[in-house]
């Protein structure tokens, strides 16, 4: 058994290796499996013993990464020094080290979002659905944050002592808007 579980952890780990550096040179929806096995490795048959194609590996991959990330509203805390368990989503997006050709991917987004789809263990989330807002409503605001939160840390080429003073301010703004959600709701 123990063999197996060591077999299984190396044949993932070079298939994830092999995925991201194929990321670097292509989009995913033109890596196939013969071209992922070669690179990690791993016979076409050993692949699917573990994946079912390429767009199982890459799920795993933002899983591990969402896994990583701080709730919702310590992100928006981190600028002033409060340090949360986990990576700020920016921080990750823009510091993602070798996995940058995963957060580079088209469909990073989506794929994060869709790890993080259990609403209701988001902080912001619970906080917008107890101060009376529908489920619709509190799960917008969390898309809106962490979809503006990943396009400003990918787009905006800056320093990373001015992308400091960038995020104090997207966080104040973003802290603005939920103390107006929160004293609608309570005015």
């Amino acid at each position: 058994m123990r063999k197996q579980l060591k077999y299984k952890t190396r044949t993932d780990s070079a298939v994830k290796d092999a995925l991201v550096k194929l990321l670097a040179v292509k989009p995913l929806a033109d890596i196939s499996v013969a071209e992922l096995a070669r690179v990690a490795g791993v016979s076409r048959s050993t692949f699917y013993e573990h994946y079912g194609n390429p767009g199982d590996v890459y799920d795993e991959l933002t899983a591990e990464i969402s896994a990583e990330l701080s709730p919702l509203m310590s992100q928006v805390a981190c600028s002033d020094g409060f340090r949360p368990v986990g990576r700020p989503f920016c921080s990750l997006v823009r510091d993602a080290g070798e996995r940058a050709p995963v957060v580079t991917e088209g469909r990073f987004m989506d794929a994060v979002l869709d790890q993080r789809g259990a609403y209701d263990e988001h902080d912001l989330f619970d906080l917008m659905t107890e101060a009376g807002y529908t489920e619709s409503q509190a799960r917008a605001l969390c898309l809106f944050q962490m979809s503006g939160c990943f396009n400003a840390a990918r787009q905006l080429k800056v320093s990373a002592d001015e992308w400091e003073e960038v995020r104090a301010v997207i966080d104040r703004f973003i802290l603005g808007g939920i103390a107006a959600c929160l004293a609608a709701k309570r005015g």
